[in-house]
């Protein structure tokens, strides 16, 4: 039985993929101790082993939190408790197929391949956000597909939860948020906005990132007299608010092949927002969503398609609160810290 947990990572413990599962297993019982390892340099390192040393027989596990893969490592060289990764994905997917900051031949590709083939070798359970990432992982790396599981990522309910008391808007409004990276599809917004410039629909895309200079230059040639684009940095409180006071959530929107795989945050804070979610429709996100039922979901690239399926939401208020409710019953019964914290024991103990 896990009573006690060692749980270090690079990436802050207050992001989501850390907290939710640091909250989770408190909620449960098991006493956490956790070290952001911040400077990654040798004192800190150092650090890191004499807290480990000083508690290693109370210690059951040790978890590395998200884009630690090198801790792993480190950890395997001074404990042989199991050792679970909370990977989600794998650096080499997020810097070389997502964002394409390097040549799949270049060195850096091999750096970040090097440090995630390492890292699931010297893990005893991956924690992955999909079974399809859990294929891929086998497909990249050689790792067997018991040694992953999937863990749905969830939110920190302390930032991100429903409020009945903020209104809606007297303009059906559609936000699109999050990164503006190749996977997003956010021209499709764009382009589904002007499609929709006369149906009284508002449309808000709060994003920033990778693409801002495309998006922005796409914004000046259609002019869509319905959109607005915020770049600036919002509170987490704010960013709830503005989520709640909008009809309809989009997810991305492309087709490009991480969507296969992945489960965009955004998901998950929608439904916690009890805020109906559209997506493209790609292997991923239906892993956790049903359309029709907790989602709605337009052909991939597609801005035609998802125009219709906005008008749609705007003049089907009633179905889109049944999909809206629904959602928010999947992230109480199966999505919140504690149910999650719950099934990784499960797998942990077993």
């Amino acid at each position: 039985m896990i009573k006690q947990v060692f749980y270090l990572s690079f990436s802050k413990l207050e992001y989501s993929v850390n907290a939710v599962y640091l909250k989770g297993l408190e909620q449960n019982g098991v006493l956490v101790r956790k070290f952001h390892v911040r400077k990654r340099k040798g004192g800190d390192y150092l650090r890191v082993f004499k807290e480990y040393w000083k508690n290693r027989k109370e210690i059951d596990a040790v978890m590395v939190g998200y884009d630690s893969a090198l801790l792993t490592v480190l950890m395997r060289l001074v404990s042989r408790k199991k050792i679970i990764y909370n990977a989600l994905c794998s650096a080499y997917e997020r810097i070389i197929v997502s964002r394409a900051l390097a040549s799949k031949f270049s060195f850096k590709s091999l750096y970040y391949w090097g440090s995630d083939f390492l890292a699931v070798h010297f893990s005893d359970l991956i924690m992955l956000e999909t079974n399809e990432q859990i294929a891929y992982f086998h497909r990249l790396f050689g790792v067997s597909p018991k040694k992953c599981c999937r863990a749905w990522t969830g939110v920190d309910e302390d930032k991100f939860f429903y409020d009945s008391q903020i209104q809606k808007p007297d303009v059906f409004t559609v936000i699109f948020r999050g990164g503006l990276l190749p996977e997003s599809g956010a021209e499709y917004a764009v382009r589904a906005a002007k499609l929709l410039e006369k149906e009284n629909i508002k449309f808000l895309m709060h994003a920033n990132d990778q693409e801002l200079l495309k998006i922005k230059k796409l914004i000046g040639e259609l002019r869509p007299a319905n959109f607005q684009l915020m770049t600036e940095f919002l509170s987490d409180e704010e960013l709830r608010n503005l989520m709640q006071k909008s009809n309809l959530s989009l997810g991305q929107l492309s087709s490009h092949p991480r969507l296969a795989r992945t489960v965009p945050h955004k998901a998950y804070e929608s439904l916690a927002l009890r805020l109906p979610y559209l997506t493209a429709n790609n292997k991923g996100i239906m892993e956790l969503l049903k359309p029709g039922e907790t989602c709605l979901v337009c052909h991939p690239a597609d801005p035609e398609s998802l125009a219709e399926q906005i008008l749609w939401a705007k003049n089907h208020s009633q179905e889109l609160e049944t999909i809206a409710q629904k959602g928010y019953q999947l992230y109480q019964e199966k999505l919140t810290a504690k149910v999650l914290a719950v099934e990784l024991l499960k797998r942990v103990e077993n």
